[in-house]
């Protein structure tokens, strides 16, 4: 094998590497955080404006709790809770198992999730309701 089939062969094997390297880099899912991640940038005011009035509550902040023993998510809302929310189950990860529920709590203030809905790992979990005329909004960090 002389010196020009060698550089020949090395041209080629590295065209083929680059070829597989953008192959690959094309079937990566590159996902934004959220798809309305600019209109929600722009009403920030309004979610800085939910949190402090969230932190006004005192007392009657919004528990989060994952129970192994009995492989449930319990959230407490305080008892008297009369408002509307949902509650957003956020996987940073994969936006794809993200979920979302209606708050609807039982006469004590508890709703429970099963954890087997959800796969293990790292959750943020996103509360928001409004109550009142006001709005409120809590994020939470879960590890299932």
């Amino acid at each position: 094998m002389n010196w020009g089939t060698k550089i020949v062969m090395a041209f080629i094997l590295f065209v083929g590497l680059i070829i597989t390297m953008v192959t690959i880099s094309l079937r990566q899912d590159v996902s934004l955080v959220a798809k309305d991640y600019y209109v929600q940038e722009i009403a920030y005011q309004d979610q800085i404006e939910r949190i402090r009035n969230y932190r006004d509550l005192g007392e009657n902040q919004i528990k989060l709790e994952y129970r192994k023993q009995t492989s449930q998510i319990v959230l407490t809302l305080p008892k008297n809770y009369a408002g509307k929310g949902q509650i957003h189950f956020f996987r940073p990860s994969d936006a794809s198992l993200d979920a979302r529920y209606v708050l609807r709590p039982d006469s004590e203030g508890y709703q429970h999730f099963e954890a087997a809905d959800f796969k293990k790992g790292l959750w943020k979990v996103k509360i928001s309701w409004h109550e009142n005329d006001r709005e409120y909004y809590e994020e939470k960090t879960l590890v299932i």
